[in-house]
């Protein structure tokens, strides 16, 4: 019946490769449509403080949205070569069992980001219609739902349409703030050029970063479906190209409205901004504020099922990949996360923010292991059946990789700068944050020594590779 109606039915196992379609290309739109949306704006405006400059937020917001593109795209390109899900593919780094502690930080990830922005699009809907928060946020969690249960193909097609609208909208708004006096008075030469300040400077920087590289656990999700064939250096750019424009634009955007209009509410000064251009256009800003939220908000509980299947499907082995299983967990996981959303609307940014900067000295360390055994230890090479098989040679536990994970977590301590700890070296820095630099370089640098000192088991476990692709065999999930 769900594929009758073109509905999902694959989820963790390997996607055979008669059922492969599409091209690179869609990655662009996908990523374009999924990052240019309020809660990126959202991001751009906690970059400025009090007598620092925009240019130099700006310069931050463009130097870290260039970098962290590039670990998020390099997860992407591992999508269609794989053929799998991306947190799955961390068994063959931490273990069958192992893997289930980086996955417990994801889920925590997606929960946190979707209810950061459940709240942002139900503001959108509020103004729109005139209904209470908590009646946005329902029906914007009911629109997520569909969304989810449709699927890959249906995430796909929607953010394609969506990279049209909302490039129009956002264009407008842009223009309009450019031409006319905006939210405020304008940029002033003091508000536009203000004081360099490292702390801040380095602020804006994590926050471009944490912003892209908060797709990596879940992006070669949407590009798993594509053709074997399909190259890395395709996936990568499209994906690059998608995500670090838009996260540009939009965290500029939101700088400026901060700098312009201090603590103002930038999805009603959009509102009124769009408004004056013609009436119906404050409409289609409203609406552009809520289809985004639904659209990232559909990738998070999209990742959080599938992160949540693979942690259950580690100890219960017995499933079948099919549309009833997929609801079984998709509609759960969206209850929470709907549940989630309605804490602390009151100190939203400040939650954000915290959460951002907490989130990425946990994501970092993984990011590095995960890319270094991918493209530097293994070259590509792995035995997909042995992913899902705890007695295969990728082991249970790979206690070496959770020693890197934990020991490029705790590396990043003394460089660390959130609500909840300031690092000896952060204070040195201005309260800048610099222990995301650190997580990748010591969490990599430890698995490429580990690996180094261990031949032979990985070049036992990289000549393993005869599985029948084109049937897309998965006895060894059943």
């Amino acid at each position: 019946m769900g594929r009758k109606l073109g509905l999902e039915t694959n989820s963790i196992n390997f996607i055979p490769l008669d059922q492969r379609y599409g091209k690179a290309s869609d990655l662009l739109f996908l990523w374009f449509g999924a990052n240019t949306q309020m809660a990126v704006v959202t991001t751009g405006i906690l970059t400025i403080v009090p007598h620092f400059g925009f240019i130099w937020a700006a310069l931050g917001i463009i130097a870290g949205s260039l970098l962290g593109s590039i670990f998020m795209a390099s997860h992407s390109a591992q999508g269609p070569h794989l053929g799998i899900p991306q947190m799955i593919q961390s068994r063959a780094q931490f273990g069958y069992y192992g893997a289930v502690i980086p996955l417990l930080m994801v889920v925590a990830m997606y929960l946190g980001f979707y209810a950061a922005g459940a709240v942002i699009g139900a503001e959108a809907l509020s103004l729109l219609f005139h209904i209470p928060i908590y009646m946005g946020i329902l029906i914007s969690s009911v629109a997520d739902l569909l969304l989810v249960i449709g699927g890959y193909r249906f995430i796909h097609r929607f953010n394609h349409i969506m990279a049209y609208f909302f490039s129009v909208v956002f264009l407008v708004i842009t223009i309009l703030l450019i031409r006319g006096p905006g939210l405020g008075k304008g940029l002033t030469h003091a508000t536009f050029y203000g004081h360099f300040m490292i702390g801040p400077f380095l602020l804006s920087i994590s926050l471009a970063v944490i912003n892209t590289l908060g797709y990596a656990p879940y992006v070669a999700d949407y590009s798993r479906y594509l053709p074997a064939k399909t190259t890395i250096q395709s996936t990568f750019w499209y994906s690059y190209i998608g995500v670090s424009l838009s996260n540009i634009w939009m965290m500029i955007l939101g700088a400026a409205v901060q700098a312009q209009s201090p603590h103002s509410d930038p999805m009603v000064g959009f509102f009124h901004l769009g408004s004056t251009l013609f009436p119906v256009f404050g409409v289609f800003v409203l609406l552009s504020g809520w289809l985004g939220v639904v659209s990232i908000n559909a990738l998070n509980v999209y990742g959080a099922f599938m992160s949540t299947l693979t942690i259950t499907t580690t100890f219960y082995r017995r499933w079948k990949p099919t549309l009833q299983l997929r609801l079984w967990f998709i509609i759960p996981i969206g209850i929470l996360a709907t549940y989630l959303s309605f804490f602390d609307k009151s100190h939203l940014l400040m939650s954000f923010e915290t959460f951002l900067t907490f989130l990425i000295d946990f994501l970092v360390p993984w990011t590095a292991i995960n890319l270094m055994d991918f493209y530097v230890v293994r070259h590509g090479h792995y035995d997909i059946p042995a992913i899902f098989d705890p007695n295969g040679p990728y082991g249970r536990i790979n206690v070496r990789a959770l020693v890197c994970y934990f020991g490029g977590f705790l590396a990043e301590l003394p460089f660390m700068n959130n609500a909840i700890y300031e690092g000896p070296i952060a204070k040195l820095l201005d309260n800048g944050d610099t222990s995301w630099i650190v997580g990748l370089i010591v969490a990599g640098a430890l698995y490429w020594i580990g690996a180094k000192r261990s031949p032979e088991k990985l070049s036992q476990t990289d000549q393993n590779t005869d599985y029948d692709m084109a049937s897309g065999n998965d006895s060894a999930i059943d």
